[in-house]
């Protein structure tokens, strides 16, 4: 009994190290995921409330605005956090950057990859 625990153990064991081999590759890519889940939330939550003070747009677009750089630092690649990260510069008047941003996401989009001849 005590034989077969120790190598349910061992099996468990090397099985969560082959898990982690797999999956370590793929963590910046989860991890920019979450960041552009939260600022997906922020820029949400400012786009829903249009009457805020300037003070506190400004301020939720900063939050949101640094979430996807965060997100963009970890997964260079993101589409969607270059297409919210043109929002971002939209709350901010600054249309050339958005104009960047909103080409980037679509040049890394998956549609547009499949739309292409």
């Amino acid at each position: 009994m005590k034989r077969d625990r120790l190598c349910l153990a061992v099996h468990c064991v090397l099985l969560a190290g082959i898990v982690v081999l797999v999956i370590w590759p793929l963590h910046p890519i989860a991890i920019s995921w979450g960041y552009t889940v939260a600022g997906s939330r922020v820029l949400r939550r400012l786009q829903n409330t249009p009457n805020l003070p300037p003070e506190a747009r400004y301020a939720q677009a900063t939050q949101a605005g640094q979430l996807f750089q965060t997100a963009l630092a970890w997964d260079p690649l993101n589409h969607q956090a270059y297409a919210n990260l043109a929002a971002v510069y939209l709350v901010w008047d600054d249309v050339p950057s958005a104009k960047h941003a909103l080409a980037r996401a679509a040049l890394l989009s998956p549609r547009a990859q499949d739309a292409a001849p």
